[in-house]
């Protein structure tokens, strides 16, 4: 069963430090993580960069990721920015 995270309503620069650290250490301790986006209501590039970071680490650790239930700021911004290994991976979770 994957480690369960739920992100807060914002993942802006002001929360990215300490998101990543956190997402750092759960890609450590867990083979299987499933960040749940749902209650993100604000997300700006320094948050988008924290998931790709997360999105890359996974893959090169080979820690299952999912990204789950995106809210409709995180999607809109995804799709703003254009920023398809994240899309992809929505896309591969509900089939936005």
């Amino acid at each position: 069963m994957p480690h369960l995270i739920t992100l807060a309503a914002e993942q802006t620069i002001y929360q990215a430090q300490a998101l990543h650290q956190q997402l750092a250490a759960a890609l450590r301790e867990h083979p299987q993580l499933e960040i749940d986006l749902s209650q993100v209501e604000e997300i700006d590039s320094a948050g988008a960069q924290v998931l790709l970071w997360l999105h890359r680490a996974a893959q090169q650790q080979s820690c299952q990721l999912t990204l789950s239930h995106p809210s409709p700021a995180v999607r809109d911004f995804i799709r703003l920015l254009g920023l398809q290994p994240l899309h992809n991976a929505l896309e591969a979770v509900d089939g936005s």
